[in-house]
């Protein structure tokens, strides 16, 4: 069965190249990603056919149906569509609208992922785009959600359309998956907080304004200003936005590791205390659950991600990502009842959830379902 994968990102993500690497070896997977002239390519001897066109420009960024044209050509071109079982829209915007086109043309059916960009940029302010989106949701074999978040916003955004609120409703979450290193190195042994003199707590990820780290830090240095803690934070990853990060240099103290690996990452979360990344738009993170794989409590976005994967308060505390005294509120709860969240934290069952193998086999099932 050829699976045709409409994927924006592929080139960008490990993340889908996981799910494949995880599924049934009767599935050919066939991957088109066009992208633009700059962008940097590696190869990695990927098992799988990629059609990677560099023929994007900024106008098709402004122009969707452009850009699907663009698409259409090249794919009737180079693939025999007679041959494809199903497709997989890894967004709406592009991917689904794409998706939708082949759907009309080749009789292709499709499933189709929506994620953050949809849901916090292109639904909101592509007004223009709306009607077609309606139809590539409604004709849509499946829709599948990285969270529970999106599922529950789209609703929200589509109230009063009753076909496209019917298809919703029946549509699923199913969450990324972390690396098999966290599996096989979950910590065991408890953490406290006693007669620690500096509570430590650390963000891991990419450094630009989206991540939220300055009103982490207005948060932390308060705690520090009213002096019944003493917190330090640390902050792992590469900088994206080097003006954003100077700024956050200038105005606050912190110490940076700089890019690191898995196996350092991991040494470093040994000594830390409370992993806090309320990010301000966040598809999942899956960079939550290699912290808790590693006895971290966390601080994490409300309505965004993870939220909702679990009960309030159990693994951690959600936080109004544009508030930082909802930040310091989180952080002084978890400070709180750390102990009660270290008990919480002896069972890691939960994270099985977020083994890829588990992930590859519910696709397995939805293609096998869905194709032709």
């Amino acid at each position: 069965m050829k699976i045709l994968h409409l994927n924006s990102n592929f080139v960008h993500s490990k993340l889908y190249g996981n799910q494949l690497n995880n599924m049934s070896v009767d599935f050919e997977h066939i991957i088109y990603n066009p992208i633009k002239q700059n962008v940097k390519v590696k190869d990695e001897g990927d098992p799988y056919t990629l059609f990677i066109p560099r023929n994007l420009n900024k106008l098709d960024s402004l122009l969707s149906f452009r850009r699907r044209h663009k698409s259409l050509k090249y794919l009737k071109r180079n693939l025999d569509l007679s041959e494809i079982s199903l497709s997989h829209a890894h967004t709406l915007t592009n991917d689904g609208i794409l998706a939708y086109s082949l759907f009309q043309k080749y009789n292709i059916p499709y499933v189709l992922t929506i994620r953050n960009t949809d849901v916090n940029f292109s639904i909101k302010y592509k007004k223009h785009l709306k009607p077609l989106f309606n139809k590539t949701i409604k004709s849509a074999e499946l829709i599948i959600f990285p969270n529970h978040v999106y599922k529950d916003k789209l609703m929200t955004l589509f109230k009063g359309n009753a076909e496209v609120e019917k298809k919703l409703e029946k549509s699923i979450v199913i969450p990324n998956g972390i690396d098999g290193y966290w599996h096989k190195n979950k910590k065991a042994e408890r953490k406290t907080l006693e007669n620690k003199k500096v509570i430590d707590l650390i963000y891991v990820g990419r450094i630009y304004k989206n991540k939220n780290l300055h009103r982490v830090l207005k948060a932390i240095t308060e705690i520090n200003e009213q002096k019944k803690y003493k917190l330090k934070f640390n902050v792992v990853g590469k900088v994206i936005n080097q003006k954003y990060f100077k700024n956050l240099k200038k105005n606050y103290k912190f110490k940076y590791f700089g890019t690191k690996n898995k196996e350092e990452i991991s040494e470093i979360m040994k000594s830390m205390d409370i992993f806090t990344m309320p990010s301000e738009n966040e598809t999942f993170g899956l960079v939550f659950l290699e912290a808790l794989s590693q006895n971290l409590p966390i601080v994490y976005t409300k309505d965004e991600g993870i939220d909702r994967y679990f009960s309030e308060n159990v693994y951690g505390v959600a936080a109004h990502s544009k508030d930082y005294q909802d930040i310091k509120k989180a952080i002084i709860y978890i400070i709180n009842n750390y102990n009660e969240m270290q008990k919480n934290l002896d069972d890691k069952e939960f994270l099985n959830e977020f083994k890829w193998e588990t992930i590859g086999k519910k696709y397995d099932k939805i293609y096998r379902e869905k194709c032709l």
